[in-house]
C-alpha cells in the first residue's frame, strides 16, 4: 500500500498574509492554519508542520498524538522566547501512513481545531473529524440546530488550538487503507466558500491528487469568495486491499476523541 498526494494553498482574496501551511510526504500528510497575531498565526503554523516533518516514521495512533503534543510544546517554547508572539497557536489535521505488517493495512488520523479530515469512497463524502469550536458544542449538546450551528455567531472560534495551552486534548482514528479510497485534508478557507456537494464532484471526477487539490483551491477562492486562506491536501490510497461490505469491512476502525498529547 502506498499514498499518493497533493496540494495546493492561497492567501485568499482579502488577505494579505497565508497562515496556513500544509505538509506532503511519502507518508504524512497535514494541514495546518494558524491563528493569532500578524506574524504569530503564521509561525505557529510552520512550527508544527516542521516538527511533523522530522518523524522518520509513524507506527501508532498513539505515536502520532505524540507527535502533535511535541508541535504543541515547540510552539509554547517559541512564544515564550518572544513577546510578540503570545497566545499564537494553530489548527492541525494530520493523516500518517502506519508503518505495520497490520491486514488490512492501517492510515492513523488525528485533528486539533476546525481544520477537516474527509473520506470520499463507494460510500460518497464523510467527514472524519468533528471541529472544535463554541458552536458544534452547542450542536453535540443539543442546544442548537445544524441549520443554527451554520450561521451562529461562534462557528469560528476555537476551544482547542495547537499551541495555545500546555495540556492539549486530540482527537485521533485509525483508518483502514483501502484502495481507491481518497482523503481531503483542508483549512476552513475551503469548507467556508465549498459546499460539500460541490466538493463531492470534483474529489470524483478529477483523477490526479494534486489537479484535484488546485481545483478545489481555485473553487474556493472564485470571484466573490476567497475571504480567508485556503489550503487543500489530497491523498489517494494506491495498491491497498479492496473494500468488501459484505464481509463487513470498515473505514474507520477506531475513534479515540479528546487523547491528552
Amino acid at each position: 500500500m502506498r499514498l499518493d498526494g497533493g496540494a495546493a494553498t492561497h492567501v485568499g482574496l482579502h488577505r494579505n498574509e497565508n497562515q496556513d501551511r500544509h505538509l506532503v510526504g511519502s507518508a504524512l500528510f497535514a494541514v495546518a492554519d494558524g491563528v493569532g497575531s500578524h506574524r504569530g498565526g503564521g509561525i505557529a503554523a510552520s512550527i508544527a508542520t516542521e516538527v511533523l516533518s522530522r518523524a522518520e516514521r509513524v507506527d501508532s495512533l498513539q505515536q502520532l498524538i505524540a507527535l502533535v503534543g511535541r508541535a504543541n510544546r515547540a510552539i509554547l517554547e517559541a512564544a515564550k522566547d518572544d513577546p510578540r508572539l503570545h497566545e499564537m497557536s494553530t489548527t492541525l489535521c494530520v493523516l500518517a501512513d502506519l508503518q505495520s505488517a497490520d491486514d488490512p493495512p492501517r492510515l492513523a488520523a488525528c485533528n486539533v481545531g476546525d481544520s477537516r479530515l474527509y473520506t470520499l469512497d463507494h460510500r460518497g463524502l464523510n467527514q472524519v473529524s468533528v471541529d472544535h469550536t463554541i458552536s458544534q458544542n452547542l450542536l453535540r449538546d443539543g442546544l442548537i440546530s445544524a441549520a443554527e450551528a451554520a450561521v451562529h455567531a461562534d462557528r469560528h472560534t476555537l476551544t482547542r488550538a495547537v499551541g495555545f495551552e500546555p495540556r492539549l486534548y486530540v482527537d485521533g482514528w485509525e483508518l483502514a487503507a483501502f484502495a481507491g479510497t481518497r482523503l481531503l485534508l483542508c483549512s476552513d478557507g475551503l469548507t467556508n466558500e465549498v459546499t460539500e456537494p460541490e466538493i463531492t464532484e470534483i474529489l470524483a471526477s478529477v483523477k490526479d491528487p494534486s489537479a484535484a487539490a488546485d481545483r478545489l483551491m481555485k473553487r474556493a477562492v472564485r470571484p466573490g469568495h476567497g475571504r480567508d486562506n485556503v489550503s487543500v491536501v489530497v491523498a489517494d490510497v494506491v495498491d491497498g486491499p479492496e473494500c468488501r461490505p459484505d464481509r463487513g469491512d470498515r473505514l474507520v476502525l477506531t475513534s479515540r476523541p479528546a487523547v491528552p498529547a
